[in-house]
């Protein structure tokens, strides 16, 4: 895709995080291995990769590697 509608606005669902993308996607993927499976809960997940300078947390502190908690197999 030549022509990205940037910059675009995210974060996870409890809202805690919040965050600006404002470089168009170096590569975007669909994977449908078992993990990634387990992190989406379904089929496949979706990712992108963006330059670091075209990433920003607007809002909270994020989790490295994700999947942190009492929960956490």
């Amino acid at each position: 895709m030549s022509e990205w509608k940037l910059p675009w606005e995210g974060g996870c669902l409890c809202g805690r995080i919040r965050f600006r993308i404002t470089a168009p996607p170096l590569l975007t993927m669909a994977c449908h291995c078992s993990g990634c499976q387990k992190l989406s809960a379904s089929a496949y997940s979706l990712t992108i990769a963006v330059p670091s300078q075209g990433f920003a947390v607007t809002r909270g502190e994020p989790v490295a590697g994700g999947l942190h908690g009492p929960h956490r197999q």
